[in-house]
């Protein structure tokens, strides 16, 4: 499948709070749940597929990059102990090379009720597109320096922090974590997973001291 340009997508500005997409063909059950979400976003009509899951493939950083890493474009879907249902988009997508990566359209989600057949609540960027994702091959998927961030690393490999309000917008209520009630700004996850558009990798070449894939 032909990975098209950023310039083919209309990303450039704060991802929308007010529009939904609608379902796609052979979407899962799982799928369906953050689909609404992709509104005005490269994947809003693109099949998906689940790219990673932790159970399956390891609570690891490098499990997590070997299965993501120049896919594209990317959904964090996790559970936290407290029943808590949340996750991120990344309209860049990872490649595990260490960047602070630029994106005005990212955004955080939670469903508030931990219902999901409700409506999730949308955390749009905030403060500029500046340090939307932090990209290293030593740590999990980090949203902003404290949005969200899942390390993956050897004896706290299901932790994931939030504090909203500085990178990311806060919760409706003034919330400040993606959390559920009880779980503050840490919680214990028991599912981990990171979907992306059907299709094979970019490819990414040096120019000049700037990593740029095919689709740049």
């Amino acid at each position: 499948m032909k990975r098209m340009s950023d310039e083919a997508y209309n990303e450039q500005s704060v991802a929308t709070t007010t529009e939904f997409a609608d379902p796609v063909d052979g979407d899962t059950e799982e799928v369906a749940v953050i689909r609404p979400l992709l509104a005005r976003t490269r994947l809003e009509k693109l099949p998906l597929r689940m790219a990673y899951s932790a159970d399956e493939h390891g609570w690891s950083a490098g499990a997590f990059h070997a299965q993501v890493d120049t896919f594209g474009a990317a959904v964090v879907l996790g559970t936290s102990a407290g029943g808590a249902v949340f996750g991120a988009y990344n309209p860049r997508g990872w490649i595990g090379l260490g960047d602070e990566r630029n994106a005005m359209s990212a955004f955080l989600f939670t469903f508030p009720s931990r219902n999901t057949s409700g409506s999730a609540e949308k955390l749009p960027k905030v403060g500029g597109a500046g340090l939307a994702i932090i990209d290293k091959a030593e740590a999990g998927p980090q949203f902003g320096a404290e949005g969200l961030t899942i390390p993956l690393q050897p004896g706290q490999e299901r932790l994931a922090k939030s504090r909203l309000g500085t990178y990311y917008a806060r919760r409706a209520d003034g919330g400040r974590s993606l959390f559920a009630a009880g779980e503050e700004k840490r919680a214990q996850l028991t599912e981990l997973k990171v979907y992306v558009a059907e299709g094979g990798p970019e490819e990414w070449q040096l120019d000049g001291i700037v990593w740029k894939s095919s689709s740049s």
